[in-house]
């Protein structure tokens, strides 16, 4: 969840220190996405984690393109990503507490 917020919030903050474009209008409506997503990460339920995981998968088409200069912002979509991963990849029942009570 800090991770998502980590990332939004400086997407959306960008607008107060580029002018308006079309590209700073979308990198902030990325950053909405991100912060709209982070109290959804905290609870135990699969969708949001996805939904972010798609999030981060859009931004990656750009990475290697010649003419994108790489900001923090990337790492950390990256980094959100693949612990997106990781998470969709542990089996659902492994996270359940387990009772040894008799």
């Amino acid at each position: 969840m800090i991770l998502a917020l980590v990332i939004g919030g400086p997407l959306i903050a960008q607008l107060w220190t580029q002018p308006l474009s079309q590209e700073s209008l979308t990198k902030a409506g990325h950053g909405v996405l991100f912060v709209l997503f982070a109290p959804g990460l905290q609870g135990s339920r699969l969708l949001s984690v996805m939904l972010t995981a798609v999030l981060c998968s859009v931004s990656l088409t750009d990475l290697p393109s010649v003419n994108h200069t790489l900001h923090i912002a990337d790492a950390l979509e990256v980094l959100a990503l693949l612990l997106c991963a990781v998470l969709l990849m542990i089996p659902a029942h492994a996270s359940l507490p387990k009772d040894n009570a008799p």
